[in-house]
């Protein structure tokens, strides 16, 4: 209900099993229903993606965007380009079918809470 509550657990879990990139929207900065989950979700975030970027993999695969409920607009041009860069980065190398996976350590993939 709230992207302050996306453990970053949940992003390595799903990249780790080969999903290409993950988006997390959330409300706008000073909107949040939860007071500050927004800013827990910025701080998450920007960890997961050092994770990332010391695990060897494009931090761009990952995103975080301030989308409010009557921004249906924006949601859907926010989804096309973020696919659009997917797609360019190719699939994920952690792709199960790629079996680059085996070759990272299960616990490098894990991410404390």
């Amino acid at each position: 209900m709230c992207s302050g509550r996306v453990s970053p657990n949940f992003i390595m879990d799903a990249l780790s099993k080969g999903v290409d990139g993950v988006l997390v929207a959330g409300c706008h900065i000073g909107d949040c229903h939860y007071i500050s989950g927004n800013e827990r979700a910025q701080e998450r975030i920007g960890n997961t993606k050092e994770l990332l970027t010391m695990l060897g993999l494009d931090d761009k695969r990952l995103r975080l965007e301030w989308i409010s409920a009557s921004e249906g607009k924006r949601f859907a041009e926010v989804m096309t380009k973020f696919v659009d860069e997917i797609k360019s980065l190719g699939p994920s190398p952690l792709n199960p079918a790629n079996k680059i996976i085996d070759q990272v350590p299960k616990e490098e993939l894990e991410c404390p809470q």
